[in-house]
């Protein structure tokens, strides 16, 4: 049941990610001088929608620059905000988009609540979108490497 659900959810968000990108795009056509605040909300469009579609693909910079999107609960309140952005326009094709991410925040959000129901660790609630570890290719390296060992209690001050 675990990945019905989470597969349903992924395929959801991917779907109204790119709904998102592509309202946002086609609302250029429309846009006027006379409402720059627009043009900023389209551009948010984009740049929120593109990080929802590539945070569904695990994408190693997205989770260390967004870690609210590490966990079921933070994902639905990502979709949640998306949502009320979404309907500010009135839009049916953003309506329908935006029902669809409340949609799929209620599921998120009662993936985190229920997750021991389901027979999940606390650790698969917590982060369910795991970073490969270093064992696995194309893992993340992170940007530095440190060679003090705390256990042996680190390098000594002179």
């Amino acid at each position: 049941m675990k990945c019905d659900i989470h597969c349903a959810t992924k395929i959801l968000t991917l779907i109204c990610g790119g709904l998102i990108v592509a309202l946002a795009i086609s609302r250029f056509t429309d846009l006027s001088i006379e409402h720059p605040q627009q043009f900023i909300l389209t551009i948010h469009y984009i740049w929120m929608g593109t990080i929802l579609i590539l945070a569904e693909f695990r994408f190693a910079y997205v989770h260390q620059k967004f870690k609210v999107l590490t966990s079921f609960f933070g994902r639905g309140l990502y979709c949640i905000f998306l949502g009320t952005l979404m309907i500010s326009t009135f839009s049916p094709l953003q309506i329908a988009t935006a029902v669809v991410l409340f949609v799929v925040a209620l599921i998120y959000i009662l993936l985190q609540l229920f997750s021991k129901k389901f027979g999940w660790s606390a650790e698969d609630a917590k982060n369910p979108y795991q970073i490969p570890s270093q064992n696995q290719p194309n893992a993340y390296q992170p940007p530095y490497q440190s060679n003090v060992n705390f256990q042996q209690g680190g390098p000594a001050l002179k």
